[in-house]
């Protein structure tokens, strides 16, 4: 008995060994895959990095495509309202001295559409707001997955500077009204 106890061993190592072979008929193939993160777009000399992470956004929402679109044409732009018009959007944008009312379609076409220059405020506003348009559109967003921004805007609320951001519903019906700190 004790003999074939003794065998055990060696019958486990011959198997054990014979798995090891190099000439399998059936090789068993392992695949690595590395996942990493896409690299940002190249930053430009008037990149200023306050809207950087509109670089690193898939354009789930068109409002945020949309403020994408408008910063491409107006690189040292701060957005400080945006309205969804149908299927395109009405953005004001704050660029040097220049208040710019532009319009961005669905296929990301910006088009200016005026300027209005007698609103201080809106200067002011822009220079004092620390949180951009974009970082306060992925917070309401974060806040309300579900949400597709309606409108958004810079504003002043009880001496403290917020954006007002409306979320709909995918039917367009009105979901949520959120206040993001914006500075």
């Amino acid at each position: 008995m004790n003999r074939r106890l003794a065998l055990i061993p060696v019958a486990c190592a011959a198997l054990a060994l014979s798995a090891c072979s190099s000439e399998d008929e059936n090789p068993i193939t392992t695949e690595f895959v590395t996942i990493t993160e896409e690299a940002p777009a190249p930053s430009t000399a008037a990149d200023d990095d306050k809207d950087d992470p509109a670089e690193a956004i898939v354009a789930t929402d068109g409002a945020l495509a949309a403020i994408q679109d408008a910063l491409t044409t107006y690189p040292d732009g701060i957005i400080t309202e945006l309205d969804r018009e149908g299927d395109s959007y009405e953005i004001d944008l704050i660029s040097g001295e220049d208040h710019l009312n532009l319009r961005v379609d669905a296929r990301g076409k910006v088009t200016e559409e005026g300027r209005d220059n007698d609103d201080d405020d809106d200067h002011t506003q822009a220079a004092a707001a620390t949180v951009t348009a974009v970082q306060a559109a992925q917070e309401a967003l974060n806040q309300q997955p579900e949400g597709v921004i309606d409108s958004l805007s810079l504003d002043e609320e009880d001496g403290n500077l917020v954006w007002e951001i409306d979320l709909d519903d995918a039917e367009g019906n009105d979901l949520a009204e959120l206040k993001i700190p914006a500075v």
